[in-house]
């Protein structure tokens, strides 16, 4: 057989993202605060770029209706023509798929402007308390104070190193005793000494414990709380009388020591996790107006992109009479990369817009009514009014913060499955279930706790399809406790 050589055409077709579009989608799926750092690293690669946190690409102009329904209102700027001095249009490229322009929008009148969007969002943080010492730092702290002794700091430190978040103790005696190389006896005589630190009840073993050092704190400690302090099951279930009893006195004695006991925190170290906390500024900001709801963007965390025309057009002119080619063509391809990031981020405030404004026509019912007047919401549903594609949605969506009148959400939380109703219609959203069923128990008779079978025909009544395990789903994702514990809880506080 042999073989002989030919030559021949083949067609395929094959998705290409171009940078641009690959710079275009990543915009899409950023927050403000992104989108300042990103913008701040574009800046040191290319000179023609500068970025301004003052005057922003989206202003207060006319507004329009982003829908039919002229509740929701979007306050957005045209965008401005660039000029092409130098090099190809980049807003040319037609492969940016879904492109929105602000044109599209029936201007009307001006409106006063968005005090609320304007608000630096940096002295909203400023105002919140100065945050505490770290658990860590407080306890050292306090060893370096009271414990001068060599090797008792030493284990101190070390057990000060194995302290939990809740201010227990994360391990036995014995386990450190091993690893300091020293006896058991030492570590608890140091163990004692820590566990005089405030906030009383650090360094605990359990939660018997941890109660009790509290107590001897407050000097309530007698032989009633002893006995108490040392038959916890008994008090989780209950039964004050067999305590009663263990302790030789009255169940009403008991209901004074269960007061007190009630005052104490469990995880003494609690009160340090306000070094976790972060407050992270909106990126979308909803406010209702006598027309409305009108939604912008925060203008106080997303910067605008401004490009050097100017400087560019010097540079372009000083080359002209010189066969400088390669400095001719990394200042095209600059000002071509600027105009187009300018364009690709024009591009997502106004697509970021747009989804954000729809999402709250459709939930308008929420913003007025609370949790109840939520309706299920699907992703396909903002695409197809927006005429957008669903994973444009998604991009966006996913990541944004919202602040609204009823609070801050994410765009994410806004949508939800729909659960049917007895009645011929849309459904109802499963997050209005959840809060209709911690309505129900919320009203139920601590003495007789609804059963999930009950609180699922409750719900019936109102229209709701539910069965008694979706109930039990939604309130184990509650955090709410079935039955027979409300009763427990119930039969408690009633002691007290």
């Amino acid at each position: 057989m042999q073989l002989i050589p030919s030559l021949g055409q083949k067609q395929k077709q094959s998705l290409v993202m171009t940078p641009q579009l690959q710079q275009a989608i990543k915009l899409l799926q950023m927050t403000n605060l992104d989108i300042k750092n990103y913008l701040e690293n574009e800046v040191l690669e290319n000179p023609f770029l500068e970025v301004s946190c003052e005057d922003t690409i989206l202003r207060d102009t006319p507004s329009s209706e982003a829908t039919e329904n002229s509740d929701v209102r979007i306050e957005i700027e045209s965008v401005d023509n660039v000029s092409a001095a130098i090099g190809d249009d980049p807003t040319e490229n037609k492969d940016f798929d879904n492109r929105y322009s602000s044109s599209a929008l029936d201007l009307g009148n001006c409106k006063p402007k968005n005090q609320i969007a304007d608000s630096n969002w940096d002295d909203i943080i400023s105002n919140i308390a100065e945050q505490t010492d770290n658990l860590n730092t407080h306890i050292l702290r306090q060893i370096e104070l009271n414990i001068k002794n060599t090797q008792e700091k030493f284990i101190a430190c070390m057990l000060a190193d194995a302290i939990e978040a809740s201010g227990w103790l994360g391990k036995t005696c014995s386990e450190i005793a091993s690893i300091c190389k020293c006896d058991v006896e030492e570590i608890e005589t140091v163990l004692q000494k820590l566990q005089a630190f405030e906030p009383a009840g650090l360094f605990a073993r359990n939660l018997s414990e941890c109660l009790t050092l509290q107590a001897k704190e407050q000097e309530c400690y007698d032989k009633i709380m002893e006995t108490i302090l040392e038959n916890l099951e008994l008090l989780g279930k209950g039964e004050l009388a067999t305590l009663a009893k263990k302790a030789s006195t009255e169940i009403g004695e008991i209901s004074k020591r269960l007061k007190i006991i009630q005052s104490f925190n469990p995880k003494p170290a609690s009160s340090f996790d306000t070094e976790y906390l972060s407050v992270n500024a909106p990126d979308i900001i909803v406010r209702e107006s006598s027309d409305g709801f009108v939604v912008d963007l925060n203008r106080s965390t997303l910067p605008s992109l401004v490009i050097n025309e100017k400087y560019a057009k010097q540079i372009n002119n000083s080359i002209l009479n010189k066969k400088d080619e390669k400095t001719k063509s990394f200042t095209s391809d600059s000002v071509s990369s600027a105009r187009w990031l300018k364009r690709s981020l024009e591009q997502r405030n106004n697509t970021t817009l747009k989804i954000a404004g729809e999402i709250v026509n459709q939930q308008t019912d929420f913003f007025k009514e609370g949790l109840s007047g939520l309706k299920p919401l699907s992703l396909k549903d903002v695409a197809t009014a927006v005429n957008m594609h669903e994973s444009t949605v998604s991009r966006v969506t996913s990541g944004l913060l919202m602040s609204t009148p009823k609070g801050c959400f994410t765009l994410k939380s806004f949508f939800s499955v729909s659960i049917a109703t007895t009645e011929s219609g849309d459904g109802t959203a499963a997050a209005a279930v959840r809060h209709l069923i911690k309505t129900v128990i919320s009203n139920e008779n601590p003495k007789k706790p609804l059963s999930d079978d009950a609180i699922a025909a409750l719900v019936c009544q109102k229209g709701i399809k539910l069965a008694r395990r979706t109930v039990a789903k939604y309130r184990e994702m509650m955090k709410i406790p079935p039955s027979s514990e409300r009763r427990r809880r119930a039969k408690l506080n009633m002691a007290i």
